[in-house]
């Protein structure tokens, strides 16, 4: 049901930062700047995302950006209502290398969108790898959810 709307192709990761930042307005803020524990956590689990089983980059050698966007027109739909009533924005956290992203909302519509543009290696869409499955299963979370993405897609496909 869901396979054929999974793009092939691998975009880079400054394809995809700059779909982020054509996307929503942002504010780049220094991984510095977040506090320690934040900072241990985006590194873990990075070194241990789907995609660095494959590359194994040293945490050493990450280089992570952090990103704030902006609550407004275009993000009125990513960002959790609750969340924002406690002056919390949305912020998404990704690493270059092993193109790790975190989302800090309960809303999982940016991280589900991020994953689907940065898209698959046609090797791990034939072989159905765990970079595949982790797609897979966040087109059918959101499917399951409200169907945002799926909504989009489907009708990318129909014009």
């Amino acid at each position: 049901m869901f396979k054929h709307l999974i793009p092939i192709g691998e975009r880079s990761s400054e394809e995809i930062i700059d779909y982020l930042k054509n996307k929503f307005d942002t504010i780049e803020i220094n991984f510095s700047e977040l506090p320690s524990y934040k900072k241990e956590m985006h590194r873990t689990n990075a070194k241990y995302c789907v995609k660095n089983s494959k590359l194994n980059v040293e945490i050493k050698d990450m280089s992570f950006r952090v990103f704030k966007i902006i609550e407004n027109e275009k993000s009125i739909d990513y960002i959790d209502p609750l969340e924002s009533e406690w002056g919390n924005f949305l912020f998404f956290v990704f690493e270059e290398k092993t193109k790790y992203m975190c989302c800090n909302s309960n809303n999982n519509r940016l991280l589900i969108e991020m994953v689907y543009f940065s898209g698959i290696s046609q090797e791990s869409y034939d072989k159905e790898d765990f970079e595949f499955k982790d797609v897979l299963s966040k087109l059918m979370f959101d499917y399951l959810d409200d169907k945002f993405l799926y909504k989009k897609i489907t009708q990318k496909l129909n014009k």
